[in-house]
């Protein structure tokens, strides 16, 4: 179904790696000029666009930071003329619980991964508005859904995320933007590996994560997760607002 994303304008942050690589290169593939967004060089990204012969622009962006979100959003409308599709990917992760987080860890997660959705809403959403309306996809997580051992902060923030979607979805389905969230569970991507290497044995770890996502036994793809977002980004989705769509293999089956 090609072309699913043809004539749109898509913003994904998070897209030097991972789900955001993933759904950035699939939305360009599927018609959408794309701007990657990431605190890390996301030119790769943007280049790989290029390359197959789609439209992107590369934004070094810090999305804690309210004037460089708003300057992202900027960059993105002044390259392209309008913004229909807002992917939010950026995300952080520290292990611990309440008393043994510091206040700077736990303070980092929330920015990261919570004040980033608020913030990039801010901003995209009157540019989606001039034009009519857009979608907007959080990424959460199953440990929104369902917490987990040493992970206060990120199951805070990813609960938060569920939630602030749904309130979003409230206040701006009636000027045409739709909200939803992503919850995946354990997913391969480099963060993910990165974290199995800091263990005495990383195919253990791995091997051990993927048996969490209880009916299918393995990891989430991030070509997968980002089929989903095509998905909300479309207009296929076009009655779909408010949710929490989760691909977790079975994780929360249990």
């Amino acid at each position: 179904m090609a072309g699913r994303l043809s004539g749109k304008v898509a913003l994904v942050t998070g897209a030097a790696s991972g789900i955001g690589l993933a759904s950035a290169v699939l939305f360009a593939r599927e018609g959408a000029k794309v701007a990657v967004a990431d605190i890390s060089s996301p030119d790769k990204t943007s280049q790989a666009i290029r390359s197959a012969g789609g439209e992107s622009i590369p934004i070094k962006a810090n999305v804690t930071s309210a004037s460089e979100v708003e300057a992202m959003v900027d960059s993105t409308v002044d390259r392209f003329g309008r913004l229909d599709v807002l992917f939010c990917c950026a995300g952080r992760v520290s292990f611990g619980n309440v008393v043994s987080l510091s206040e700077e860890e736990w303070d980092g997660v929330l920015d990261t991964n919570l004040k980033s959705m608020f913030l990039c809403a801010k901003f995209a959403i009157p540019r989606m508005v001039e034009h009519g309306g857009g979608s907007v996809i959080n990424m959460s997580s199953v440990s929104g859904l369902v917490a987990g051992v040493d992970e206060a902060a990120y199951d805070a923030s990813k609960a938060g995320i569920i939630l602030l979607t749904k309130a979003t979805a409230l206040d701006f389905g009636p000027a045409g933007v739709r909200v939803n969230c992503i919850c995946p569970s354990s997913t391969d991507t480099p963060f993910l590996r990165n974290y199995a290497n800091l263990t005495p044995d990383p195919q253990k770890f791995l091997d051990e994560t993927a048996k969490q996502n209880a009916a299918l036994k393995r990891l989430i793809k991030p070509e997968e997760v980002a089929q989903m977002a095509l998905y909300l980004a479309s207009d296929e989705s076009s009655a779909v607002t408010g949710s929490a769509m989760v691909i977790d293999a079975g994780y929360t089956a249990l």
